[in-house]
């Protein structure tokens, strides 16, 4: 449902795309696992009886697997209850006006079917993770189930994301992708994804209650036959045929899906844009002119990714550009002239999302990482002609970020599994580990970063907090967590003197710090603000006088460091993407920039200094 009556509900436009989208990849006709017959979509209902209705039928013809979706705004009445809203939904009537959580949660107690999946797209909607029933009913055996799976787009007390212009509400964009990989998923393995894809972005993270055995329920056998937009297509020849299902389930059964929409307080938030580039004069302090012109100009674009850019990074030179994206690809670009860039080669090893790609300090090494928790290394002496050379293996979640110490000898990797890893890369042939993973950090470390002498490290996390390592076998944290960000920390980049530590966090905050003293690291004056949402990326000029920042906004931002403790923004915002920003990089003199988006763009920006 995308409508609502009443003025505190606001519209949500992407809620239809999640609808035909979803049915469309569980009801694909090679890989889906729902027949068209048995998918019912219940398309903008008016009053609760619209949406509690079919779902009471379907509940009751169910038998193998029941799969209820919900997207919407989730209403909370006065005494915590969630409900589900329609159309004429007054968030002061919801007793009356909405439905209910708990009679769509009564219809899946009482229903015959196996294995019942409540997918949730809603503010609040971690309320419904309590049990299906209660814990004496269990054991009891009142509750005739083989499993029940819920699954939440965020916790009970925070709202859900729309952001402005995505096709789909952002929980069901980062479903929508993961069910479109290549090779099927199980219920808990689709959850491990999809929270890994929103930890990356900031964005609401989901919840999920699992009973006896729903976790090993697979939705779809591989990608939909006909291309999902970011998704690599179905092979070609692929046979007409249902798949069986597996295990407790059973191909033909009667399944029920229940498609709905409702109801309060979507978090519908982000920067508009209504330009494509920005420039400015010389400052009245003498900082040095910006001028960043790219995104409408001819060949400034490259737009050759079918899925969000995650990560760009610049070869030793500024000649070739790498970009790692969702789409499960690399890509090289040869940027020796930024107005007309041209495609080099697609490296296509990885087998999920590519989160983090980095360039040795030599240019003889490629490493990416990514959600198939491993890095991969290439040879990258002739970029035309790249070379696969390895894959270290070892963590056990996402790799979010990777970084080379600058004689191109140890490779850094941080991960999901809330640990860094050294790699000792000489013979990047043969790489081998660096004693044990380096542990502090209580959830996933987001970024890592080598300081200049390679005796220090950085690393930020989604725990909100800094650690400093020093380089050694295994690493070691050098002091306490460096605090400040209050919320996750998405980037940390050195200054090319090593003196200066920058942080950006989803607080929508750039902090800088002072490391001389790397037992009793100090801010630096006050945190560069402007940023409207949080900033995912970093990246330093080789002089150190100007850093980039990116986010959420779809902004980046350009400061004037010449005196770090005064920093000064240069000029407006750069902006072109109509996606969040998740990575900048500069060349080597400073004089291009390029910046990656969710939006499947990468776009080179002119710098003039």
């Amino acid at each position: 449902m995308s409508r609502y009556e009443h003025p505190k509900l606001p519209g949500l436009p992407a809620v239809r795309a999640n609808l035909a989208d979803l049915r469309a990849v569980l009801t694909d006709p090679v890989n889906g696992t729902l027949r068209d017959e048995h998918c019912v979509v219940v398309d903008e209902p008016r009053v609760p009886t619209d949406f509690g209705i079919p779902v009471t039928e379907a509940a009751g013809g169910a038998t193998d697997v029941l799969l209820v979706y919900y997207a919407g705004h989730g209403v909370v009445d006065g005494q915590g209850r969630l409900h589900l809203a329609v159309f004429h939904t007054d968030p002061a009537r919801t007793s009356v006006t909405a439905l209910p959580y708990d009679v769509l949660r009564e219809a899946m107690v009482d229903s015959r079917a196996a294995v019942r999946v409540l997918v949730l797209d809603c503010c609040f909607s971690g309320r419904a993770t309590g049990p299906m029933g209660d814990e004496q009913g269990l054991i009891s055996g009142q509750i005739d189930i083989a499993g029940t799976y819920v699954l939440a787009s965020s916790s009970a007390t925070k709202p859900s994301r729309a952001l402005p212009g995505a096709t789909h509400t952002a929980f069901t964009e980062a479903l929508l992708a993961t069910l479109c990989r290549p090779d099927p998923l199980t219920l808990d393995a689709l959850f491990d994804k999809v929270h890994h894809h929103l930890l990356a972005r900031s964005l609401p993270l989901p919840q999920r209650r699992v009973m006896n055995t729903a976790g090993g329920l697979t939705l779809v056998k591989g990608p939909p036959t006909a291309a999902h937009p970011g998704d690599t297509p179905h092979a070609e020849g692929a046979p007409p045929t249902r798949w069986n299902r597996r295990g407790f389930l059973v191909a033909g059964s009667a399944v029920g899906l229940a498609l709905g929409a409702g109801a309060l307080e979507w978090l519908v938030k982000g920067g508009s844009d209504h330009g494509t580039s920005g420039s400015s004069g010389p400052s009245p302090s003498g900082s040095p002119v910006m001028k960043g012109t790219g995104a409408p100009s001819p060949g400034r674009t490259l737009a050759a990714h079918k899925g969000a850019v995650l990560s760009v990074a610049f070869r030793p030179g500024g000649e070739i550009l790498a970009s790692a994206s969702a789409d499960r690809t690399i890509r090289l670009w040869k940027v020796t002239d930024p107005e007309k860039p041209a495609p080099l080669v697609s490296l296509t090893a990885p087998t999920d999302n590519v989160d983090a790609v980095a360039f040795s300090f030599d240019g003889s090494l490629l490493a990416g990482g990514g959600n198939d928790n491993a890095v991969r290394l290439w040879k990258t002496t002739d970029p035309a002609k790249p070379r696969p050379l390895s894959r270290l293996t070892g963590h056990t979640g996402a790799v979010f970020s990777v970084a080379f110490n600058p004689d191109s000898t140890i490779l850094a990797s941080g991960s999901a599994d809330r640990t860094l890893r050294l790699w000792n890369v000489s013979d990047p042939v043969k790489p081998t580990p660096m004693g044990r993973p380096g542990t502090g950090h209580t959830d996933a470390v987001l970024s890592v970063a080598f300081s200049p002498d390679q005796s220090l490290m950085a690393t930020g996390s989604a725990d909100n907090s800094i650690l400093l390592w020093n380089v050694a076998t295994p690493p070691a944290t050098v002091g306490a967590p460096v605090p400040g960000h209050k919320n996750r920390v998405h980037s940390v980049v050195f200054s090319p003197d090593g003196k200066i530590l920058a942080s950006a966090g989803g607080d929508r905050t750039v902090r800088l710090w002072n490391v001389t003293d790397v037992a009793n690291p100090t801010q630096i004056g006050a945190p560069l603000s402007g940023h409207t949402d949080a900033v995912y990326c970093l990246a330093f000029t080789t002089d150190g006088k100007v850093l980039a920042s990116a986010g959420a906004d779809k902004k980046v931002r350009l400061w004037n460091l010449t005196d770090p403790a005064e920093p000064k923004p240069l000029g407006h915002p750069l902006v072109g993407h109509t996606g969040a920003v998740h990575s900048v990089a500069f060349t080597t003199d400073g004089k291009l920039l390029a910046s990656a988006g969710a939006d499947y763009k990468i776009r080179l920006w002119t710098v003039a200094r």
